[in-house]
């Protein structure tokens, strides 16, 4: 999609890959100033992880501490027999 103001013409880019070819159009004095923002913007806003779930405490949540039934030790006793 283009759109003009003026004598500017923009074009609206929507992949990594538009992006980075209007970056390979750049002065490199606008090359630096985008980085310096880049930086910046990325210091802000802490990169997010994702944190493996928990399925003990999941387990717990829902049975207890000590879940109905026989132990685990008794059962990997009776499947050795």
């Amino acid at each position: 999609m283009k759109a003009e103001l003026g004598r500017l013409r923009f074009q609206s880019m929507s992949t990594l890959g538009e992006i980075e070819a209007a970056i390979e159009r750049l002065p490199a004095s606008q090359v630096e100033k985008l980085a310096l923002w880049l930086e910046q913007h990325r210091a802000r806003k802490p990169a997010t992880s994702v944190s493996e779930p928990d399925f003990l405490a999941r387990a717990k949540g829902i049975w207890g501490e000590t879940p109905p039934g026989e132990p685990l030790s008794a059962l990997v006793s009776q499947a050795r027999d």
